[in-house]
């Protein structure tokens, strides 16, 4: 009874089928044909938790909405990969095409654009594909993006696919994000990439890689695109090198773009400051160096929203504190206990 009063002063509508009181089926019981009358000045709509058939059939009420613009999505059920182009579909094409913005958390399915797919509407999208393949489709499908944000969620052999890719270029993209640790990045795959974005401004790549030009800022800053601004950087990187080496490394980059280092054996983690990403999922190791820093040049205490933290006999949960003190910001903290015989009982 209180909606229908009120729905002509929402904008932005929350519907959590896991813990709202306003779940799906209870609003498509009362809501579902009458969307455009109850909510005319909607302009967001977000969906928690939604399986494939229930996200399928909400998105077919939306229409004739005038200001609905938006649509973000949060821990999407996995959707199998022969409905994957369907989602896409019907996301882009609701409300009668009106919808300009699509978010995707990290935490939904990945999901995947068919080849023939192209659509006019989309100027940001954030979104986790399967691999490296579907940048093909994705880049092809939306050539008046702004602002692109991309996670690849699988192992690939970017060698062995990375020849087949055909990237068209996103001659409107100025805002770019690309998280991929599960790939090995080359420079040259790298430059690849970067000839598909002319104008990008912000720039921000989470990568792993074994190549030693993607750690050396004379060669990574030198094939930047011309046109970046702002560039945020962190990167695993597989090595055999000394601890002099590693030093020389991460002085010789420019106080416009200082970095900090984390390593241990073979592998060394560099990442720029401060630290831009929402979510910080590091090995260990790293954590265990991490909480031992404080300085707030990090950046961890005004970026962090989504932290991932690993404990063991060695790094226990009250050792891990001072690394989740640093997260100011902090809105979702995931612990994984690993073999820890009774760190638990701290």
């Amino acid at each position: 009874n209180i909606l229908p009063q009120i729905g002509f002063q929402i904008r932005s509508l929350l519907i959590d089928c896991c813990y709202s009181i306003l779940q799906d089926d209870l609003f498509m019981k009362y809501f579902d044909k009458k969307m455009s009358i109850i909510f005319p000045k909607l302009e967001r709509i977000s969906l928690v938790s939604y399986q494939y058939n229930q996200l399928i059939t909400f998105l077919n009420t939306l229409y004739d909405l005038n200001y609905l613009v938006e649509i973000r999505l949060y821990s999407l059920f996995p959707i199998d990969k022969n409905n994957q182009t369907t989602v896409i579909r019907s996301l882009i094409q609701a409300n009668n095409h009106r919808i300009t913005t699509i978010l995707i958390d990290d935490q939904s399915s990945s999901l995947h654009f068919h080849h023939d797919d192209y659509y006019l509407n989309i100027i940001r999208l954030r979104i986790k594909l399967r691999t490296i393949i579907d940048l093909s489709s994705l880049f092809h499908a939306i050539p008046n993006i702004q602002y692109l944000d991309i996670i690849l969620d699988e192992n690939d052999s970017l060698s062995e696919y990375f020849d087949q890719l055909t990237l068209s270029p996103l001659f409107y993209l100025t805002h770019f994000q690309l998280i991929s640790t599960k790939q090995s990045w080359t420079l040259e795959k790298l430059r690849l990439l970067f000839d598909q974005l002319p104008i990008v401004r912000h720039l921000s790549l989470f990568l792993s890689t074994d190549d030693r030009c993607l750690i050396e800022n004379d060669t990574i800053l030198s094939y930047l695109p011309s046109t970046v601004q702002q560039f945020d950087y962190a990167i695993y990187f597989y090595h055999n090198i000394s601890f002099d080496e590693i030093n020389e490394i991460i002085t010789s980059w420019p106080t416009s773009h200082p970095v900090t280092c984390f390593y241990k054996d073979t592998l060394l983690f560099i990442h720029t400051l401060p630290w831009r990403f929402t979510r910080i999922s590091f090995p260990t190791f790293i954590n265990k160096m991490m909480s031992c820093k404080t300085n707030n040049i990090t950046g961890y205490e005004s970026s962090v929203e989504q932290l991932d933290v690993t404990i063991d006999k060695s790094f226990t949960l009250i050792k891990s504190l001072g690394m989740i003190l640093q997260c100011r910001q902090l809105r979702d903290i995931t612990i994984y206990v690993r073999d820890t015989g009774d760190t638990v009982k701290e």
